[in-house]
């Protein structure tokens, strides 16, 4: 039943990020006014939102024009349960101590986390909208949790914050833009000097292996623009769940 719950819980928290995204995008607002087809205008019912659901009912078509619905929706809503129930077994396996707070705290990191990462999939851009109070809440709940070791978390934000800002100030803004370095502050804040570490480098690595295979298929170019943020978000999602582990094992690679 544990399970169930943290399931349905991750669909709606994932229902409600796709109107955040799709909202912010459309400059329309988060709390007013009524969900509607973009093509036709016909205001939505209940019935037609209720997250996978819908979607699997309506086979992916408006009910009254048959224009299509996006697959975001049902992927952000599964992919949000999926997370939310790794959180919940990262205590129950042990990984760190069970703590309702710590398990909260990684649920609203991850949503975060999840609306820059499709964001900036789909729009390129990393909004301040979302990483400034993120870095606020990232404070406030390491705080609460007395975790927020200044050498660690704060270090953590400046140095890696100050990576990108470095290549940012090298390449005039041609290489990175001013959302990656406060996302970089963002990761230092929500997991520390040394496991923020670990999932820049692990961006780097899938970045490289993604862009690679998309540049032997052809889709790309060594001009076109890779969202990056795409990669940073994914692998602090990996940081919260397994980060220490992650470093332990590369620490050991390298002990006699």
């Amino acid at each position: 039943m544990t399970f169930l719950f943290i399931a349905i819980l991750g669909v709606c928290v994932g229902s409600f990020l796709n109107v955040i995204i799709f909202r912010t995008q459309t400059g329309g607002s988060v709390v007013h006014g009524r969900s509607m087809c973009q093509t036709c205008k016909i205001q939505l019912r209940f019935f037609d939102l209720i997250p996978i659901c819908s979607f699997v009912f309506l086979k992916a078509k408006c009910r009254a024009c048959k224009s299509k619905i996006s697959w975001q929706y049902p992927i952000v809503e599964c992919a949000t349960a999926l997370l939310f129930i790794l959180m919940y077994l990262k205590q129950t396996l042990g990984l760190v101590p069970v703590s309702s707070l710590l398990l909260l705290r990684d649920w609203v990191f991850v949503s975060f986390l999840i609306v820059i990462f499709v964001y900036d999939l789909k729009y390129m851009y990393i909004l301040d909208l979302f990483t400034i109070p993120a870095m606020v809440i990232a404070v406030i709940f390491n705080v609460w949790l007395g975790q927020m070791y200044f050498a660690t978390y704060i270090i953590g934000a400046i140095i890696i914050g100050g990576f990108f800002f470095l290549q940012f100030f090298v390449s005039k803004g041609k290489w990175v833009g001013g959302g990656d370095i406060r996302l970089g502050i963002l990761i230092g804040l929500m997991l520390g000097l040394a496991q923020g570490l670990v999932a820049l480098f692990l961006a780097y690595i899938f970045g490289s292996i993604i862009g690679l295979i998309l540049l032997s298929l052809k889709k790309v170019d060594r001009k076109t623009e890779i969202p990056f943020g795409t990669f940073l978000t994914a692998t602090t999602v990996i940081g919260l769940f397994c980060g220490p582990s992650i470093l332990n094992l590369y620490i050991g690679l390298f002990s006699v």
